[in-house]
């Protein structure tokens, strides 16, 4: 194990989703009843509604911590269990070059 640390960011991005649903259809999932837009927020509560649009809100910054190079192997193991089975050295490949967002 190397004396490599490493920053640990952690965010929390936060989207704005909008669904638009039919009254009428509303309407035919209970025809005995006069129809209630609480019922438009069921369907989107149980996935029953398809998204209208969405727009990026924002990202924010929850924590910040430095970590020594086991501590972050065990968050990757933790984080991407199912990529767990790679060598400690892709791992820590993957760990090096990851952070760079540059084209």
């Amino acid at each position: 194990m190397s004396d490599n640390e490493y920053v640990v960011v952690t965010t929390i991005s936060t989207f704005r989703h909008r669904y638009v649903m039919p009254k009428d259809k509303l309407q035919a999932l209970n025809t005995e009843a006069t129809v209630d837009t609480a019922w438009a927020l069921d369907c989107v509560t149980c996935n029953e509604a398809k998204e209208f649009s969405q727009l990026h809100v924002g990202e924010n910054i929850i924590d910040t911590v430095t970590m020594n190079e086991q501590e972050v192997l065990n968050l990757f193991d933790g984080d991407n269990d199912y990529l767990s089975g790679w060598t400690t050295e892709k791992k820590i490949e993957w760990i090096r070059d990851c952070w760079e967002n540059r084209a």
